[in-house]
């Protein structure tokens, strides 16, 4: 992988920016540690690519999950069913 390998085993002690995996539907998933950017993508090397160039290529910045791990966004944006209750904003 060039000269800023990626660790797909175990995370490094500190460091640690971005995690890029899958979610339960097979997307490409980049979180970053402090809440303030990530994304979805269509393939690994578009997440990793996204997550290298936002962490300034630090080395141990951003770490891989394993292929059995699966990784979420957060409950804002996993499907939610509405109820028959519920209003979309901006409309009486």
């Amino acid at each position: 992988m060039g000269k800023f390998a990626m660790n797909d085993r175990e995370p490094p002690a500190t460091g640690i920016r971005f995690t890029v995996g899958r979610d339960r539907s097979g997307r490409w998933i980049v979180n970053d540690a402090q809440g303030k950017v990530g994304g979805l993508f269509t393939d690994r090397a578009s997440a990793v690519h996204f997550a290298m160039f936002e962490s300034d290529h630090t080395p141990g910045a951003v770490w891989c999950l394993p292929e059995h791990v699966t990784l979420t966004l957060g409950e804002a944006f996993e499907p939610r069913r509405l109820s028959a209750a519920s209003r979309v904003a901006g409309r009486a």
